[in-house]
């Protein structure tokens, strides 16, 4: 049996640190008797480090094997054993930060497809360990995918549509401080004129400062996490390799893939490219994690990847599109935002400002709905499901095979009734479970479709 790597108690005595800050908190926020505040200070200190010392504890009682499989033990009073055979583990990742690079260690997380919040078991273990570790679920590669920089960046770039908005915002908030400046130089007669005067301008360009870090922070964030990406098969499973800082190795069971998703955004569509990522059980428990596949890729070389890496994953190519008298449904939302911006343009003065930013939110808008309604569809095969649909401000393509679909949901509202159209909602199996839905579908052709989905046992 190993024991674990001695960073593990930093990692799990982080969680006791802001017991340190008590003192200092107090000495600023109820300064008193300088006595008492040393001999409060001391015991919370103590305190902290008591709890310090239970993480050593925790560590030095913890042990793991590698051999044919999983074995853990840990806790101090109640001891556990977890047992995870090989051919139980849905994913391993393998995770390597700065800190841990400089101190030869590795963080494990493996995970099996049963429904839990968090990985199976997480083990912090050296370098030679965890390569062990990848070099048993590995098998002689056929083929690997490197995502090349300019998709990544351009991925990167557009990867937050909220930060992407508030970037080309940030200029019409910036003219808009100014304005307010200039215009409420000569109303300084009252308070809430000098107020306004004084305290509106500087806010609204620290606002529009906030929306262009936002949006940097954003881009370097997806940068970082995907330059240098590249993906193999190695037999029955992928092997996803990604991050310039924080370096991840993740080995996913292709047979445990459930959902090929492809995502592209209104920015990434006028260069034409797509990113792939896929829903598998047993991965995307932890925060931040997406089974990304294909960063960026134009339609040639992403269907190039995609038969790399997912040589039989069937897709589905034909589908039912929504009626062109269902336009109005996809495109009137946006119009109704266009339309209330004519309020604050009536009124004028600063009003105007107001009334363009809402205005050009309500055409990016538009123009997603009206590519939307363009792209929508949904189709059933001998193999696969297929469901195309917008939501937010990106438009989703997703494949599902057919035996691992859960069940798909008709509904109709009272106008489609009456416009003979209903909406179809796809549900998949998966960590994270998803509601794909597509609208304004005619009513005949899908349940036609939907009873292809619920006869396929029969088949």
């Amino acid at each position: 049996m190993n024991r674990l790597h001695p960073i593990y108690i930093l990692y799990d005595a982080k969680k006791w640190i802001p017991f340190l800050l008590i003192p200092v908190l107090r000495a600023l926020f109820k300064p008193g008797d300088a006595v008492y505040i040393l001999l409060a200070s001391i015991r919370d200190t103590g305190l902290a480090l008591l709890l310090i010392a239970y993480s050593i504890l925790k560590w030095k009682q913890a042990r793991y094997s590698l051999h044919d499989g999983l074995t853990l033990d840990q806790g101090l009073i109640n001891r556990r054993r977890l047992r995870l055979m090989a051919d139980d583990a849905a994913s391993v990742e393998v995770e390597r930060t700065p800190l841990m690079w400089l101190c030869g260690a590795r963080r494990v997380r493996i995970n099996t497809a049963g429904l839990r919040h968090r990985s199976d078991a997480t083990i912090y273990m050296s370098v030679s360990n965890a390569g062990r570790l990848l070099r048993a679920g590995a098998r002689r590669w056929t083929g690997v995918y490197t995502a090349r920089l300019w998709p990544v960046t351009v991925m990167a770039a557009s990867s937050s549509n909220a930060a992407l908005g508030f970037l080309t915002l940030a200029p019409l908030v910036r003219q808009l401080g100014r304005l307010v400046g200039e215009q409420l130089s000569d109303q300084v007669y009252s308070v809430v004129g000098r107020g306004l005067y004084l305290g509106l301008p500087p806010l609204l360009e620290s606002m529009a400062n906030l929306f262009v870090l936002g949006w940097a922070f954003s881009f370097l964030r997806s940068l970082m996490r995907y330059a240098g990406f590249y993906a193999r098969q190695e037999g029955e499973q992928l092997h996803l390799v990604s991050g310039l800082v924080t370096r991840r190795d993740v080995l996913i069971d292709t047979g445990k893939i459930t959902t090929l998703e492809l995502r592209q955004t209104l920015f990434m569509k006028l260069f034409r490219l797509r990113t792939a990522t896929i829903t598998a059980a047993g991965y995307g428990r932890e925060k931040g994690a997406r089974p990304v596949i294909v960063p960026g890729a134009r339609v040639r070389e992403l269907c190039a990847a995609l038969d790399t890496l997912l040589p039989d994953y069937p897709i589905c190519g034909s589908c039912l599109r929504p009626r062109r008298s269902s336009l109005p449904v996809y495109i009137l939302p946006p119009f109704g935002v266009m339309a209330t911006a004519a309020l604050p343009l009536a009124l004028g003065g600063l009003w105007k400002m107001a009334a363009l930013l809402w205005g050009l939110f309500g055409l990016w808008w538009f123009a997603v709905r009206l590519v939307g309604y363009l792209r929508a569809g949904f189709g059933v095969s001998r193999d696969a499901v297929t469901i195309r649909y917008s939501r937010g401000l990106a438009f989703y393509e997703v494949h599902v095979p057919l035996e691992v679909a859960d069940c798909a949901i008709l509904t109709r509202s009272p106008w489609q009734v009456r416009s003979g159209t209903c909406t179809v909602e796809l549900r998949c199996f998966g960590e994270k479970r998803r509601r794909h839905r597509v609208r304004a579908l005619p009513y005949d052709q899908a349940l036609a479709l939907v009873g292809r989905l619920a006869n396929r046992g029969k088949d």
